[in-house]
């Protein structure tokens, strides 16, 4: 099962899934303590984001650039992390990234709430057809492990998520820093009585195989040659044929397939 993980930047969604690879025995034997002693030997704090943000151009802007993808396993079945990047900058990237999930996790974070970008993939995960969904309230730490700010965000972005015609799962109050309620329960949030965020992952559906599900098409880019506009892009799932009507969001335009191309063996056409 691919899942995207998703985020305003600086919620914490690297650090979390850091911790959950850490957790599920997923890493190399001796990465964390490699990372460790790579970070005091530089004389700054050890985040477990470091574990997926490798890229020194990352770890010096603090944001993730790029999509990575990353396999874990529990024992219920195997997994694929997609991490998407949470800056507003790399949103394409993020969409790339998501348009092959079968599920999804957002992460907000406690003391801030949702914000723009928060809501920004919510709708991006409904155009894409992803139906399944955790919140992920990250960071209650910093909020003293609160249940009234944890139910507030419940509140305010479930609302959200109906107006775009999904429904969470699951709410989950989390602190990826100290590890609470990422793996198993602990005692810092006695008044929640759902799952560990691992526990309801396992709780996902199987989904369709992706030839069965409905078209996802992201498009990555418009050739113009001759006259034609070609659109560029990769099929995520579905089918795509000569003479099928498309509908492109978020703008609701639709337009007939005349020719699908094949780059670069001399433009051959197939049906």
């Amino acid at each position: 099962m691919k899942i995207v993980f998703v985020g305003h930047v600086d919620h914490g969604k690297s650090t979390l899934i850091g911790r959950i690879l850490e957790g599920t025995g997923s890493l190399p034997e001796g990465k964390i303590e490699a990372l460790r002693a790579s970070c005091d030997a530089q004389g700054r704090r050890f985040e477990y984001a470091f574990v997926l943000d490798a890229l020194a151009e990352e770890q010096q802007q603090n944001v993730t650039i790029d999509t990575t993808q990353i396999h874990f396993r529990t024992p219920s079945r195997h997994y694929v992390i997609i991490d998407a990047p949470g800056h507003e900058e790399f949103l394409k990237n993020m969409i790339t990234g998501a348009a092959s999930a079968d599920a999804a996790v957002v992460v907000i974070a406690a003391d801030e709430g949702a914000r723009e970008q928060s809501r920004r993939h919510g709708q991006l995960l409904s155009l894409l057809g992803i139906r399944q969904i955790i919140v992920a309230v990250n960071k209650m730490d910093l909020v003293n492990y609160a249940e009234s700010a944890f139910e507030q965000i419940e509140r305010e972005y479930g609302a959200f998520l109906r107006g775009l015609g999904l429904t969470a799962r699951a709410f989950t109050p989390i602190s990826s820093s100290t590890g609470a309620n990422v793996i198993r329960n602990e005692a810092a949030m006695r008044w929640y009585r759902g799952p560990a965020l691992l526990q309801a992952i396992d709780e996902f559906q199987p989904t369709q195989s992706a030839e069965a599900q409905p078209l996802r098409f992201p498009i990555q880019d418009v050739y113009r040659i001759e006259n034609r506009r070609i659109l560029v892009g990769r099929i995520e799932s579905g089918t795509l044929r000569v003479g099928d009507q498309l509908l492109f969001s978020p703008h609701h335009k639709t337009a007939r397939v005349a020719t699908i191309e094949r780059w670069p063996a001399s433009s051959v056409r197939f049906p």
